[in-house]
């Protein structure tokens, strides 16, 4: 009878990875012997087989048991020499047991097709017996393995114990039950001799254990001897320590230019500094005690600083809130809350600390600056950059909602004949009358801006019907028909009107206005004084803008793209500071196209990155082929796109540019518009600061055509700020944009950014610029963007003239 299997027990719910790994060690020491007596029999077998081995499959079958012999050796050789640490025990696991079936399918092989026939009884009875006496000793060397010993014993003797049962002869029936009853206790005594196996190396690895914590144990208490022989000594320095702490921190109280404020859990005031009385003008005996909102708040904030307390005694957890406060005398002033809970021994919150910074003046500043930026400093009206935002929220709204969305291009007919001949002051006097009567005829919801010079644009949004603009073109029309008076003179001043339509002519901002801008010209050529709405043939706009992104798409496949260099000046040296990469696409058809032609359909066709990446190594790979010609040292701008900046891997992508090329990373300058800074802050200064962390600059690009706060740009980790050229191609002669220009410089001096003031043309403006202690400039003034040998051949006459100067 075949006897049971022992029963083993269940399966752990993890691998000891410790043991298996000692378990796969001898494993593969005690197969050694395996191989050893593997090629021992095989070679047994060819001297008893020798006058078969004419026949290919039995020659084929000794080359293949050799092989596999020998693969399994060099496998054994390998992993006693890496000697591979235990994250591999499974891999190397595979190997072993791919080596064990492939010898069992060897000798299954042997058992059945090539076993000798039974009129070779010998020799059969012989190969028979060899087989067993090999499976037999393997019970040893395989007993580190759970059940590699299995798939061997199965496949070299159940096969065998078959082939001889159905020889039909009595005496090898005899032999195939014996072969059967071995293959049924052979893997019983494997499996006694693995469990005890086991049981000897968890029992010494148990001894190991308890020795190391034994080691352990000791050592901790010759440390804790040690470290209870200085405690008197620590405590005495800790309470040195912590009454010189105290000191300093009283100092630091009374000294901190914020106010230091602790209240208790139900928001009645404890502490009071000297910061605290001079911003709120209340004295500690009037402070101590009372209600932090009734206080410091007026009627109508005192429900947010109520929810700001509340919130800190729910979360438990420090906060800041920006609340209106008021002071002893009414005024009301704006103050960031930093708030800290205060707990005792045992952890519960006490009561909360809080500094507290009077920002009114920083607030105010900010709204002064966003204000300057997006209205028109003659008429009040929003300018060009804010009508685009409101352009563009129509557009998202009208989409959403299936309405029409209507834009007014206004131009004054004949308005420069008006400043010539009485004035600009005339002038400006009428434009701030138009802008008036303008914003009579429409609705709240619209929005009318002046565009620049004589040119106004309205924006109606929500139109149930196209035609409704009409209706407020024809109110501007009879509007304007009124004379202006001014010293004694009625002037008459007459619009031309040019209208386009979302969706009807266009689903984008820039199109939607130069549509208008085309219609509007439409009625100067109709006699002015009229109004005009824009046609067009759409299949022939849709034709072009297919044929755009074909070609762009080819563009990149043929390496049409190359780089211009405007160079940034140095405004106090006149030295090439730095160099800005342009990409301009080499059309074969239209020539050299510039980026503002391409980049919007790229853009949208998610082509921008490849090109963006593209861009930047080869501004990269030319950086480093200047540093090798020992050219001045400079800086080289890349503008990044919005696609790329949001991209998670920017800075993988960036990083392994900079390893290829070998440029210096700290020559390397990012440009990132203000606009797509602001889209998401957080993840924005998570961005710039790993950039920046390995030595890349980042300009903040066309400051003031965004949104952003003062105390966003603060957190930002920027290291230069570029004046968008609006502001700088109307000075000095437009007092806004010269005081705009001027402001930003201020600020950016205060935050210790570099300045650089982009598109000057003229040497007034470089003048005011310089008066202003502009940093650095960009611009047609001093070079329009050049190739790359020219930018060499720059800086190699910058190198020549420095050295006749110096000589």
């Amino acid at each position: 009878m075949k006897p049971a299997a022992p029963r083993e027990a269940p399966a752990p719910p993890e691998i000891d990875t410790p043991l298996h790994a000692e378990q796969l060690r001898l494993l593969f020491r005690f197969s050694l012997v395996g191989y050893l007596a593997t090629l021992v029999v095989i070679f047994t077998l060819g001297a008893i087989l020798w006058e078969d081995l004419a026949r290919p499959q039995l020659f084929a079958w000794f080359v293949a048991i050799a092989l596999v012999t020998v693969g399994r050796y060099l496998i054994y050789k390998a992993y006693i020499q890496s000697h591979p640490p235990e994250e591999s025990t499974q891999r190397w696991e595979g190997r072993f047991l791919a080596g064990t079936i492939l010898a069992g399918l060897c000798w299954l092989a042997l058992g059945t097709v090539l076993l000798p026939e039974s009129t070779r009884m010998v020799q059969r009875l012989s190969v028979v017996m060899l087989v067993m006496l090999l499976m037999t000793g393997a019970v040893a060397y395989y007993a580190p393995h759970r059940f590699a010993y299995k798939i061997t014993a199965f496949l070299g003797l159940v096969p065998l114990a078959v082939t001889l049962g159905g020889s039909g002869d009595r005496n090898q029936q005899f032999l195939s039950g014996v072969i059967l009853l071995l293959a049924g206790l052979l893997p019983y005594v494997h499996a006694l001799v693995h469990r005890s196996l086991i049981e000897s190396l968890t029992t010494r690895r148990v001894r190991d254990t308890l020795r190391l914590e034994l080691d352990d144990e000791r050592d901790r208490l010759r440390k804790a001897n040690e470290a209870l022989a200085e405690e008197m000594v620590v405590r005495l320095k800790a309470q040195q320590a912590e009454l010189a702490t105290a000191q300093k921190l009283k100092l630091h109280v009374e000294r901190t230019p914020l106010a230091v404020i602790e209240w208790d859990r139900n928001q009645r005031i404890a502490a009071w500094n000297p910061a605290a009385e001079a911003i709120f003008g209340f004295g500690s005996y009037d402070a101590l005690g009372k209600s932090v909102p009734y206080l410091l708040c007026s009627e109508p904030e005192r429900p947010a600083a109520e929810e700001m307390c509340a919130e800190l005694l729910e979360s438990s957890e420090g906060n800041k809130s920006t609340l209106a406060n008021v002071t002893r005398t009414g005024r009301t002033i704006h103050c960031d809350w930093y708030n800290t809970p205060l707990v005792d021994a045992a952890g519960q919150v006490i009561g909360f600390a809080s500094l507290v910074q009077d920002v009114t003046e920083r607030m105010n500043t900010e709204r002064t600056i966003h204000y300057m930026a997006h209205h028109d400093a003659l008429t009040g009206l929003p300018n060009r950059r804010l009508m685009q935002d409101r352009l563009h929220q129509a557009i998202m709204a009208a989409r959403r909602k299936q309405h029409h969305v209507g834009v007014l291009f206004i131009d004054l007919d004949r308005f420069k004949v008006v400043n010539d001949t009485l004035g600009h002051d005339t002038g400006d006097f009428i434009l701030k009358e138009i802008a008036r009567r303008l914003v009579s005829c429409v609705r709240e919801v619209d929005t009318v801006c002046r565009e620049g010079g004589d040119e106004f644009i309205v924006i109606l949004p929500e139109l149930e019907r196209p035609e409704h603009a009409r209706t407020v073109a024809d109110k501007i029309l009879r509007e304007l028909a009124r004379s202006v008076e001014i010293s004694g003179h009625e002037i008459h001043v007459t619009p031309s009107i040019g209208i386009s339509h979302y969706p009807n002519d266009a689903t984008d901002v820039q199109q939607l206005l130069k549509h208008a801008d085309n219609a509007m010209y439409q009625a100067k050529d109709a006699g002015r004084n009229t109004v005009r709405f824009f046609t067009n043939d759409l299949n022939y706009l849709l034709a072009k803008r297919l044929e755009l992104e074909t070609r762009l798409r080819k563009a990149i496949d043929n390496e049409e793209f190359f780089l211009r260099y405007q160079p940034q000046v140095d405004i106090a040296t006149g030295r090439i500071s730095g160099m800005e990469a342009l990409i301009r696409w080499n059309d074969p058809e239209k020539g050299e196209v510039f980026p503002q032609d391409f980049i919007f359909v790229a853009e949208e066709l998610g082509l921008i990155v490849p090109i963006g990446e593209w861009v930047f190594r080869t501004a990269c790979t030319q950086l480093r082929q200047w540093e090798e010609e020992g050219l001045p040292a400079i800086t080289v701008s890349i503008n990044i796109s919005p696609r790329q900046f949001m991209s998670r891997r920017l800075v993988a992508s960036l990083l392994a540019v900079i390893r290829d090329t070998g440029a210096d990373p700290r020559r390397v300058e990012l440009e990132i518009t203000e606009t797509m800074i602001m889209r998401n802050i957080e993840q924005s200064i998570e961005t710039l600061t790993q950039l920046r962390s390995v030595g890349m600059l980042v300009a903040v690009d066309d400051f003031g055509v965004g949104y952003s706060s003062l105390n966003q740009l603060t957190r930002l980790p920027a290291s230069s700020m570029k004046i968008d050229r609006s502001f700088i191609m109307n000075i000095p002669d437009d007092a806004s944009s010269g005081s705009i220009t001027q402001t930003i410089i201020a600020m950016a001096r205060q935050l210790k950014l570099r300045v650089i003031a982009e598109g000057v043309e003229t040497r007034a403006q470089l003048d005011f610029l310089r008066q202003h202690h502009c940093e650095a400039f960009q611009g047609y003034f001093f070079s329009k963007p050049v190739t790359a040998p020219e930018a060499t051949a720059m800086l190699r006459a910058q190198v020549e003239t420095l050295s006749h100067a110096s000589a």
